[in-house]
C-alpha cells in the first residue's frame, strides 16, 4: 500500500511551491531515465541485427570518449 507521500498527491496542499518544484523534478527525471532506456534498447536492437557488438563509446561511461573518436578519425582532439 502506498502511503500518501508517495501517492503523487500532494500532502500540504496545491498552492506549496516547493512539492510542485519538487514533483517537477521527479517527473523530469523519470521521462529522462525512460529515454535513455529506450534509447540503450534501439541501439542494442540495431547492432544485434548488423551481427556487430556495441560499441564501447556507449557501453563504457568514459567521459573522453570524444576525444578518443576524433583522434581515431585523424583529428585534433579539441575540435568542436
Amino acid at each position: 500500500m502506498m502511503n500518501e507521500n508517495m501517492s503523487g498527491k500532494n500532502p500540504i496542499g496545491r498552492e506549496d511551491p516547493i512539492w510542485s518544484i519538487h514533483m517537477q523534478m521527479l517527473m523530469k527525471r523519470k521521462r529522462s531515465m525512460e529515454i535513455a532506456q529506450i534509447i540503450d534498447s534501439a541501439l542494442e536492437e540495431y547492432y544485434a541485427e548488423l551481427g556487430l557488438p556495441v560499441p564501447n563509446w556507449k557501453r563504457k561511461k568514459n567521459p573522453d570518449w570524444w576525444r578518443e573518436y576524433l583522434i581515431s578519425l585523424g583529428l585534433h582532439p579539441d575540435n568542436p
